[in-house]
């Protein structure tokens, strides 16, 4: 008769036995989840710095569609932010697509999906650009909007007795 020593010895190496059999199944399963070749999500032929410029050198219409400002207009204002290093070309991404990604995501409401698939740069590419562009906002605002003057009544409340004794 087995001592309760014994009894308990030969239950553990038991159940070591069936794990060891557990892990030998899962380990091949495991690897193949694990080590799964990447399918690329970018497969288009066009790679947001052509489909900028394509945008650009077509019909006006294009760029006002797709960015909601004429072709020279777009110009200068990537030119602006180049000279004025609010911006720089980096690798992989000029000003002209960050521009470009910026005005795409405004003008069509776009998600990061979507500038994901038309500009073929990855989720964290478009996020970090995006996000540069949202921190020159401030020093653009100082530079192109004209604040009006608060001590100044505009010419036609001041001339129209229904909103002059308000003003």
């Amino acid at each position: 008769m087995e001592s309760w020593e014994d009894e308990v010895r030969r239950f553990m190496l038991e159940e070591e036995e069936e794990d060891d059999e557990l892990f030998l199944v899962m380990v091949p399963a495991l690897q193949q989840c694990l080590y799964e070749e990447k399918r690329s999500e970018h497969t288009s032929t066009m790679p947001g710095a052509k489909k900028v410029i394509q945008i650009l050198e077509g019909h006006e219409n294009w760029c006002k569609v797709e960015f909601r400002m004429e072709p020279e207009i777009f110009r200068v204002i990537a030119n602006y932010l180049r000279v004025e290093n609010l911006l720089r070309d980096t690798r992989g991404v000029r000003v002209e697509e960050q521009l470009g990604m910026f005005m795409f995501m405004l003008s069509h409401n776009a998600s990061t999906d979507r500038l994901k698939k038309e500009f073929q740069h990855s989720g964290e590419t478009i996020h970090r650009k995006i996000t540069e562009f949202f921190d020159i906002i401030p020093a653009l605002t100082h530079i192109f909007l004209k604040l009006p003057n608060v001590s100044h009544t505009d010419v036609k409340i001041a001339s129209d007795s229904r909103f002059m004794p308000f003003f």
